[in-house]
């Protein structure tokens, strides 16, 4: 058996260099990309999951199909009552996954900051 000391080499320093210095290039690279794609369709599948869509498109409808002024005005009351809820909740998960993302493109920094001082 031959010693083959250049692959021990590669292997374990010229690898491991390549991979500390391919790490920020990957980071806010297309790991930023593919985070960002990740949480804008969280965001858009809140949008989806709480039927804000659905909800503006038929706000001024009346529910059950009735059609006297009773009816309209509960119908508006009932409607802003759930687009409002609906509203502020969806803020708080989209205000979520822009902090995800925050978190992520401050992460490295962070924790170089703290090796730092």
């Amino acid at each position: 058996m031959t010693f083959r000391g250049g692959v021990i080499f590669k292997d374990l320093f010229l690898d491991a260099l390549w991979a500390v210095l391919y790490f920020p290039l990957w980071w806010y690279g297309r790991g930023l990309k593919d985070t960002a794609i990740f949480c804008w369709t969280k965001i858009r599948s809140g949008w989806r999951s709480l039927a804000l869509s659905i909800l503006l498109v038929n706000f001024f409808k009346p529910m059950y199909g009735q059609s006297d002024v009773l009816a309209y005005i509960l119908s508006i009351v009932t409607h802003f009552i759930q687009v409002f809820g609906r509203l502020i909740l969806f803020f708080f998960w989209a205000l979520f996954w822009i902090l995800i993302l925050f978190l992520w493109i401050i992460a490295p920094l962070y924790s170089l900051w703290e090796l730092a001082v």
